[in-house]
């Protein structure tokens, strides 16, 4: 390739139309470890599946049982232990009413009547009593995997970096070279004894790797939908590399990203791809990119 514009256009057309491995779609160790926690209260609660007296069973069962009570938005995908509920929308003022599920080692009776009251209307009673289900051990593994998938976002980030963790790590065995994944401040300063320059107090990167005591930083990304989030991205690595490499002790900023995503925002991509001196995808980094920067 003779020119920016053919690299530029070459890593455009090689973007990946996904990185979804097989632990993308499910962290099942995590999906178990909740579930467990809460595992006795849900054997418990099983005592109401198809109970006719429901209400009069589930205050007893609260009674006896207090700890019962934490585990109720649970079972509605919610992890706050406190809601305020909209109940009367056709007034002036809208009406709330709070209801709180705090663990307690006792409730008083409006507290109880409060927690029936809140099943009641979101169903919850009407789950027990009919028996839509049988075990709620196994309705909240369902659950658990629901609410998981809020964090595929995350673990799309987290795939990113093990591949990449994957080329940093074999290239830095062949070049002699040392670095740290989830490199903050104090991490290099613990390892190298080299000061770091930072941006913000929490600001931790993907990779750090020494090179003759020079640091090289590099983070990574990965964006298959298309969104605000890669302008501002675009923007911020362009901010980070004009405050890292004028420092003393940085040898330059690596950004290496992927995604169909970026097809959508090129224009901010081209901007940063201008300012910056290493901007690769994975396809230029399993092309050697990486070794030949760090090897120089």
């Amino acid at each position: 390739m003779h020119n920016e514009d053919e690299v530029f256009n070459y890593l455009l057309n090689s973007l990946k139309d996904s990185n979804q491995t097989f632990d993308y779609f499910v962290d099942w160790s995590t999906v178990f470890s909740n579930v467990k926690e809460i595992e006795k209260q849900l054997n418990i609660l099983n005592y109401l599946i198809g109970k006719d007296n429901i209400k009069e069973e589930f205050k007893g069962l609260i009674e006896e049982y207090p700890e019962v009570v934490n585990v109720i938005p649970v079972l509605l995908a919610i992890r706050s232990k406190s809601l305020k509920i909209l109940v009367d929308y056709k007034q002036k003022d809208w009406i709330y009413k709070d209801y709180f599920f705090k663990k307690k080692k006792g409730y008083t009776d409006t507290e109880i009547n409060n927690v029936i009251e809140f099943c009641e209307h979101t169903g919850l009673l009407g789950l027990f009593s009919e028996r839509k289900i049988k075990n709620l051990v196994d309705y909240c593994i369902g659950i658990e995997v629901g609410i998981g998938t809020n964090g595929r976002k995350n673990r799309s980030g987290t795939i990113m970096e093990g591949i990449m963790e994957w080329h940093v790590k074999n290239v830095c065995e062949k070049l002699g070279l040392d670095y740290i994944s989830q490199g903050t401040k104090t991490k290099v300063s613990e390892r190298w004894g080299i000061e770091l320059p930072t941006d913000r107090s929490d600001r931790t990167h993907d990779f750090i790797i020494n090179n003759n005591g020079k640091l090289f930083i590099i983070e990574t990304n990965f964006y298959s939908g298309q969104g605000s989030k890669l302008k501002a991205t675009a923007g911020e690595y362009q901010s980070l590399y004009e405050f890292l490499i004028e420092k003393e002790t940085i040898n330059n900023f690596i950004w290496i990203t992927d995604g169909i995503g970026w097809i959508t925002a090129k224009r901010h991509l081209r901007e940063t791809f201008d300012k910056i001196d290493y901007l690769f995808n994975i396809k230029l980094i399993s092309e050697g990119t990486l070794e030949e920067v760090l090897g120089k």
